[in-house]
Formats: C-alpha cells, sequence, structure tokens
C-alpha cells in the first residue's frame, strides 16, 4: 500500500475509505447531528442567553463530546462489550486536543481576524473532525484484536 519512499498512495486511500466506509458512514451522520447540537446550543448560549463566546463555546462543547462519545461508542465503532472507562480515558486525551484547537481556532478568528464566533465554531468543528476518525478507530474505540 505504501510507495517505495513510504508515503501512502491514492490507492491505499481509496481501500481504506472503502474497507471502512459503513464505519465511516455512521460517524459522519454521528458528526453532523453532534454539530447541530454543538451549533444550536452556541447559539442559544451566546445569541440568545448572553454568555461570552468564550463560556458559551465551552459549554456547547462539553454538552456535545458527551453525547459524541456515546454515539460513536455504541453506533459508529460498536464497542459496547469493552471497557467503558478505557474508551473515556482515551476519548479524554483526545479531547484535551480538541479543546484546545477549538479555543485557539475561536480565539484566531474572533480576536485576530475579527469575525464572528459563530464562523469560528463552524471552523473549529471541521478541524477537530478532520483527525477525529483515525484517533477514535485506532486509539480510542480500537478492537482488541488490532491492539495485540
Amino acid at each position: 500500500m505504501k510507495s517505495v519512499t513510504g508515503t501512502l498512495t491514492l490507492s491505499a486511500w481509496l481501500d481504506y475509505l472503502r474497507e471502512h466506509r459503513g464505519q465511516i458512514v455512521r460517524f459522519v451522520i454521528v458528526g453532523v447531528l453532534t454539530f447541530i447540537l454543538y451549533f444550536s446550543l452556541f447559539r442559544f448560549l451566546y445569541g440568545s442567553a448572553g454568555f461570552d463566546y468564550k463560556v458559551a463555546i465551552s459549554l456547547a462543547y462539553i454538552v456535545t463530546v458527551l453525547c459524541h462519545f456515546l454515539l460513536n461508542r455504541f453506533f459508529t465503532f460498536n464497542a459496547r462489550q469493552r471497557s467503558l472507562g478505557l474508551h473515556a480515558g482515551r476519548y479524554g486525551l483526545m479531547l484535551v486536543l480538541n479543546y484546545v484547537i477549538t479555543l485557539f481556532v475561536m480565539w484566531t478568528v474572533v480576536e485576530i481576524i475579527r469575525i464572528s464566533p459563530y464562523f469560528g465554531a463552524v471552523v473549529s468543528t471541521a478541524v477537530t473532525a478532520a483527525s477525529s476518525f483515525f484517533v477514535m478507530k485506532h486509539f480510542v474505540f480500537r478492537s482488541p484484536e488490532v491492539a495485540g
């Protein structure tokens, strides 16, 4: 699957996508549903309830990641037979990185670029979603057979 230089080939990527398409589709469904929850909650807290954007995005993030974890654990990766504590701990490590990225993107969008926090919420979601499937599949919820 790798070329002589050690990089992944297009063929390898396409094979990976075909092999895991069911999980990828379920991951996208969970992602869309949790994004709707995230953005709606942020919009309510920031736009209607008058919270500071940092507080609003933080609260929306916490609620959403709880839903995201459970939906991915049970629906996307069917990992219900494995340790909830282990999965939660690994998921927590991923979230720390995602949260830092979210705050950095929001700060950049709002304070540096001076664009709406709504745009920052969209961009930060896209950035953190880009790597999450692979982190969850190969670290958070990896099957015992793969772990060795």
